[in-house]
């Protein structure tokens, strides 16, 4: 059950960053600095449950 959390978590981030690269390739960088923002908001997000997760 552990690693299946930690590859969630591990995943989750990765979403902004997909929208990230679709947004570059249309030239829209202010889409695309909103996925750089909700990246690092989500990483941190994930960095605290797993620091939670463990512990307990």
């Amino acid at each position: 059950m552990t690693v299946l959390f930690l590859l969630y978590a591990g995943i989750i981030p990765a979403v902004p960053l997909i929208g990230a690269e679709i947004y570059k390739r249309r030239n829209d960088n202010t889409r695309r600095s909103v996925c750089y923002v909700l990246f690092f908001l989500q990483l941190m997000l994930s960095a605290c449950y797993v620091v939670e997760w463990f512990s307990r």
